[in-house]
């Protein structure tokens, strides 16, 4: 249940992802460079870590005393939060059951979560899967485009609950106040923007990717042989569809996110009174906020590491003691990350062998 940013992939109407991908095969020192600053920040991140006071050893004695009643209760809610998200991907894309939008999910994450920037391979691999439930290629360009965008509205949107809440409870840092609501509130208003691509004015986005498909042409034109105004028409195909589906199906991607939401703060919440952490439900939705922010700064797999500094840090300066914080989001991390993986695994495995199956 990662949020790692996807581009749609080359085989969709020949995008943007695919000449990046293409650059990448092209020059192998591109990864190379990626895999190092992947190690980079996971060595900085550990190192920052025990410089906030935090203990290893006693944030594992913490979480070794979870016991099966702890992790029965965990894994239900993770459980149900990966089931809730299905209503946002159905929602998305019309003819999608929940059964096959949970093996999509869980297969593109699993995918997403071992390589740095996996996001182009995890939804190359969605594509493949769609294609297969006998959806077109610009159903699956349209679905990533409405269920990305539904994502990362909330995240633009909910840093500014987070301060209002922090606010509200008597929690935020003194001072700086202003400038915290004054920031959220820009993010919030970039949201609405998104919103209003989403319905159909998305006049300035497409003159955006005009000019970036200018520049396309003029910087890779003796290599690149593709038509003048591609990105342009293609955005313009996208959004014309992704309006008339978000105008119907509004609804139930907005309860679908919030629920999931909702379910997320819950699973963080547990995990704190898990390892002994007491802390009000505006910290632990801070907490959550600046760990959904921060997956998008995927140079690390699910952005290891940076995403756990960063979201222990916020919890320290709220207050938190260090040590469990650490414990806390590194149990949340196992649940919303790591165990994305075998089951995603698993998940990918019963869809070849049901493919593997049709065929004979």
């Amino acid at each position: 249940m990662t949020a790692e940013p996807v581009s749609v992939p080359a085989s969709v109407d020949g995008g943007a992802a695919g000449a990046a991908a293409g650059a990448s095969r092209r020059h192998p020192w591109v990864r190379a460079l990626l895999l190092l600053g992947a190690a980079v920040a996971v060595t900085y991140a550990a190192t920052h870590l025990s410089s906030t006071g935090a203990s290893w050893s006693r944030a594992g004695h913490l979480i070794s005393g979870l016991g099966p009643r702890w992790l029965l209760v965990l894994g239900v809610v993770w459980l149900v939060g990966l089931w809730v998200h299905t209503v946002v991907l159905t929602a998305a894309l019309p003819g999608l059951t929940s059964r096959r939008a949970l093996t999509l999910n869980l297969s593109g994450s699993a995918v997403s979560n071992v390589m740095p920037l996996g996001g182009l391979a995890g939804t190359t691999l969605n594509l493949a899967m769609v294609r297969g439930w006998g959806h077109s290629n610009l159903d699956f360009a349209r679905f990533v485009v409405v269920s990305k965008a539904t994502d990362v509205i909330a995240k633009l949107v909910m840093p500014l609950v987070a301060v209002v809440a922090l606010v509200l409870c008597g929690a935020a840092p003194s001072g700086h106040v202003a400038l915290w609501l004054s920031a959220t509130g820009a993010l919030a208003a970039s949201g609405g923007l998104v919103v209003a691509a989403l319905l159909g004015r998305a006049t300035l986005l497409l003159r955006l990717v005009a000019v970036a498909d200018r520049l396309r042409v003029r910087i890779g034109r003796r290599r690149d042989r593709r038509p003048d105004g591609l990105w342009t028409s293609v955005a313009a195909d996208l959004f014309a569809g992704a309006g008339s589906l978000v105008r119907r199906r509004w609804a139930r991607l907005s309860w679908g996110m919030a629920a999931y939401w909702l379910l997320q703060g819950a699973l963080l919440w547990c995990c704190c009174a898990a390892v002994g952490l007491r802390a009000v439900p505006a910290v632990v939705l801070a907490a959550l906020v600046a760990e959904r922010a921060l997956t998008l700064l995927a140079i690390t797999p699910g952005g290891t590491g940076l995403v756990e500094a960063g979201t222990i840090g916020v919890l320290i300066v709220l207050g938190a003691d260090p040590t469990a914080s650490l414990a806390a989001i590194l149990v949340f991390r196992a649940f919303v990350f790591a165990a994305e993986i075998p089951v995603g695994g698993m998940a990918l495995g019963a869809w070849l062998l049901s493919r593997r199956a049709a065929r004979y």
